[in-house]
């Protein structure tokens, strides 16, 4: 367990000033820093090693390499990773990533439900991000609203191709490579079902192998709650995963046949017959224009 309070103030590595403390997230904490050759703000995860078991310590490496492999404007960019001592002499490892302003998804939502506009632009955005790191051979496995930063939020000004909401995807924590399943790799069982409960898609609550269709099926749940400002699923753990597993997700027709459509095949039980990533996004690039038109209608009257 990390003394955060401790730390901050601390320097890393004799390079990255420990500012404030802003979360955590996955198994580590995240600062806000500074890296004092660059001269230039960056958030830096930290991990206290003093307790680290040995599967603890192969997360915090997978992250780092899963993060060094992807490069891709809707990810936070990782800078450099490291290790030093804190203040009482305990073991820690960092990584420095790209400091991300801004509130998260979840954050947005308490504020109130997402216009379709604003929605379709930030699915899309995850679409892209994810579908890279898929292409890499990663699933994120941890898709929720608190793991999307919004960097940028604006009204329409005339260009149709500028998106309204800009966000990142963050914490790689427990992101795995696709094949490494919960059979044969030496993976606790305990650890197939990592994630949070509410977002976990059918195959992730059982326990069972995943692929890139578990991603779009978390990413199914959080486009929703972003639409409605409620959660689908909710409860304990146990409760959450449950009702996934017993009763599909029902898509309130409110929302129109063309997002009706796109998340019932999102959330769809048999992950072979979810869309993929590139699908997603091409279909909220085409349920963006008639919102966008009715956005465009409404600053008209």
């Amino acid at each position: 367990m990390l003394d955060c309070a401790a730390l901050v103030g601390t320097t890393l590595a004799r390079r990255f000033r420990l500012e404030s403390h802003l979360g955590s997230g996955g198994m580590g904490d995240v600062f806000r820093g500074t890296d004092r050759r660059l001269h230039r703000p960056v958030a830096l995860k930290v991990f206290s090693l003093s307790d680290a078991r040995v599967h603890d310590i192969r997360r915090y490496a997978d992250e780092a390499r899963v993060l060094a492999g992807l490069s891709h404007p809707g990810l936070v960019a990782l800078y450099d990773v490291g290790a030093d001592v804190g203040p009482g002499q305990e073991p820690l490892a960092f990584l420095v990533m790209e400091l991300v302003e801004g509130p998260t998804l979840q954050q947005r939502i308490g504020q109130g439900p997402l216009s379709a506009l604003e929605a379709a632009d930030v699915g899309r955005q995850l679409a892209d991000a994810l579908g890279h790191a898929h292409g890499a051979g990663i699933v994120h496995r941890d898709i929720k609203p608190a793991n999307v930063l919004i960097t940028h939020e604006a009204t329409f000004s005339g260009d149709v191709d500028a998106p309204v909401v800009t966000t990142k995807l963050a914490d790689f924590g427990i992101a795995q490579a696709t094949g490494r399943g919960s059979a044969g790799t030496g993976e606790r069982p305990t650890e197939a079902t990592l994630g949070t409960a509410s977002y976990l898609s059918p195959e992730q609550a059982l326990g069972e192998p995943m692929g890139p269709a578990s991603d779009v099926y978390s990413l199914g749940l959080v486009l929703l709650e972003s639409l409605t400002g409620e959660r689908a699923y909710t409860g304990t753990p146990l409760t959450s995963s449950l009702a996934r597993l017993l009763e599909p997700v029902e898509v309130p027709t409110r929302l129109g046949r063309g997002w009706s459509t796109l998340l019932t095949a999102m959330l769809s039980s048999d992950p072979a017959r979810r869309p993929t990533t590139t699908a997603v996004a091409d279909r909220l690039r085409t349920l963006r224009r008639p919102a966008l038109e009715d956005q465009v209608a409404d600053r008209l009257d």
